[in-house]
Order: structure tokens, then sequence, then C-alpha cells
């Protein structure tokens, strides 16, 4: 279920492992949380194919993830572009499927502006191959956007 206010998403997560998505058009960076919210951890990358969603599920099954933070890329001006309508459309297909396979999580939008840069910086400190480099990136994103969310609840 989708949630607009930080303090319900707060309360109904609290001591439940937190997802992050990085939705991009072709692939989805993936990151998760402790159940106490201290430490996130780069998690992998989900293909954006016919079968996203079910994988999707089987992560929040087999984690027992209490809640969906997704990554939302909004312009400097609080402004929303085409990118940000797509993965707001995408979220709601996504709770749209959780609520039929009987799972009742919230979700909740982040600003990620910004933490491209910052997981390019900590993905060219991790891997020396710009090719891994590259098929790294999306859940390093995540992890970035999961440890701002994290800092700023702290």
């Amino acid at each position: 279920m989708l949630v607009r206010n930080i303090k319900e998403f707060k309360i109904q997560t609290n001591n439940k492992k937190i997802i992050c998505l990085d939705c991009g058009k072709k692939k989805i960076g993936v990151a998760v949380s402790d159940e106490q919210h201290k430490v996130s951890m780069p998690m992998q990358i989900i293909e954006r194919n016919i079968n996203y969603k079910d994988t999707l599920l089987k992560i929040i099954l087999d984690l027992n993830i209490g809640g969906i933070l997704v990554g939302l890329p909004i312009l400097k001006e609080k402004k929303y572009n085409k990118m940000c309508q797509s993965i707001q459309d995408m979220t709601k297909g996504i709770d749209f499927f959780l609520e039929n396979n009987s799972i009742k999580i919230p979700i909740f939008f982040w600003d990620e502006s910004y933490t491209s840069i910052e997981a390019e910086d900590m993905s060219k400190m991790l891997f020396k191959s710009k090719k891994i480099q590259k098929k790294k990136l999306d859940m390093l994103a995540a992890k970035v956007i999961l440890d701002d969310f994290l800092s700023f609840i702290d």
C-alpha cells in the first residue's frame, strides 16, 4: 500500500527489513536494510522484464521484507518529470501485484536526486573493471538511496 507520510512508513516498518528499489527503464537495482535500520546492503539487479514482479515477490517473501522504498528522480525545482511518472506507475503496478498475492506492505517514495553520482564514485572505488562498475551501478544506487533514507530517519 502506498504511504505518503514518512512517520507512518517508519512506524509500519519498525523492526522490519526495508527493500529499496532504484528503478530504471531496463533494470531495477535492489538494496536491503537490517531490521534495526542501521545497515544497508546492495543486493542484486532485477531485469525489468515480464517476470520482474515475480522476482521481487520472491525476494520480499524470502527476506521477510516489511516495507519498500522506491527512489524517485525529482528535479531541482521539486517537479516531477516523465521518469517520475513512469516509476510511480510501475510502483502502483507492483502494489497491485503484491495485494493480489496477499502481501500488504507499505511503499514509500524517496528523492533519489544525485545518488547516481555517489553510486558511480562508490563503484569506481570497489571495482577496477569499467564493465563491472556499470553492471553493479544500479544496486549501488539503491544502497545509496537507502542509506540516505536511513540516515534521515535515524
